[in-house]
């Protein structure tokens, strides 16, 4: 059976959007938008049923709607990726938002396309880029008016190539589409499931070293707080003084030895 087309999502999207406004079941519905720029998407917070017609159902919807859970509250509606599924997971059970509140529209993934990747794949700048699409197992652009056809690997975010949750782990409705993996866990050089990482099967110290390494790369821009949909503390880390965990200058290191967590150790 042939996967639906981006324009039957969106007209599925939009009946349903529009019955529970109708219906009084949400107050907002957070989807995505069309973007300014070529191939982007851009997050949607329609706070009536006429704003629904801005939403845009293509491949590039990157962002985690979820991280504006902790924002717009209210009864909503959101749509979510798998990956995004499991961020709304965590704060269920942390007890940020209500399930009760939360009507969830979930839309299986094919792969985020990194447009990165893609420039570098096609050898040309994206304005010369005129159409991307999907083919059987390929990703095909036109450049300069002429296709070329590029592999998964090539194209799709690195996370996306083994991604074990191309659809939702919970919603209330599930819109058309079924997709696996484009890439085995093995062939695409990405890591598997977290029970396989090597790096938690090393002793506490080793993985306290990697992970220092890493905070070293730091440069304190806060991107990461701002774009977290589990971060919700009322002071965060980075800003507490005492006692001075991370250095609040936009300079590299100074992150304290005694900052541990689950994770890491």
């Amino acid at each position: 059976m042939a996967e639906p087309k981006p324009e039957q999502i969106r007209e599925e999207l939009l009946t349903l959007a529009s019955r529970l406004f109708e219906e009084g079941k949400i107050e907002a519905f957070l989807g995505y938008g069309k973007g300014s720029l070529p191939f982007q998407s851009t997050p949607l917070i329609a706070r009536k049923k006429d704003d629904l017609q801005r939403i845009w159902v293509e491949d590039y919807f990157v962002a985690n709607l979820a991280a504006y859970l902790k924002e717009v509250r209210g009864r909503l509606g959101i749509l979510v990726k798998g990956c995004d599924s499991r961020s709304l997971v965590s704060l269920l059970r942390e007890g940020q938002i209500k399930r009760e509140e939360i009507y969830v529209v979930g839309i299986s993934c094919p792969g985020q396309i990194d447009l990165r990747k893609l420039i570098r794949a096609a050898g040309s700048p994206l304005e010369e880029v005129e159409e991307i699409r999907r083919g059987a197992g390929e990703i095909r652009a036109r450049v300069k008016g002429q296709e070329k056809r590029l592999a998964p690997p090539q194209v799709l975010l690195d996370k996306c190539l083994s991604c074990p949750y191309p659809k939702p782990l919970v919603s209330d409705h599930l819109l058309p589409g079924d997709y696996a993996a484009p890439v085995a866990v093995e062939s695409s050089g990405a890591s598997g499931p977290l029970s396989d990482d090597p790096l938690r099967k090393k002793p506490a110290v080793e993985r306290w070293t990697f992970w220092a390494g890493q905070f070293e790369r730091c440069i304190r821009c806060y991107a990461c707080r701002n774009v977290c949909p589990a971060c919700f503390c009322p002071r965060c880390i980075v800003e507490e003084n005492l006692p001075q965990w991370v250095s609040p200058l936009p300079t590299r290191g100074t992150i304290s030895s005694s900052i541990s967590c689950a994770s890491c150790t």
